[in-house]
């Protein structure tokens, strides 16, 4: 994770509208918690960090091209 400050509403957010540009399921998993990237609220309360380690997994026809694109915007620090 390499936001300084987490991720906070507005990151959550464009993580979300990142989401609904690809076909594929895409998730977030940090200790023993998941959350769909879809779901603002759920991707919050997973209470990321900055340096927290966060597995991304994704389900579908452009699975890939979904998974490059949250690991790319999880690793930006903006």
């Amino acid at each position: 994770m390499g936001h300084p400050e987490g991720v906070h509403a507005l990151v959550a957010h464009n993580l979300a509208e990142l989401a609904g540009r690809y076909s594929s399921s895409i998730f977030l998993r940090s200790a023993d918690r998941s959350a769909s990237v879809a779901h603002v609220v759920n991707v919050l309360a997973l209470g990321l960090e900055q340096g927290d380690q966060v597995l991304v997994w994704a389900d579908g026809l452009d699975e890939q091209e979904a998974l490059e694109a949250v690991i790319h915007a999880l690793s930006e620090p903006r």
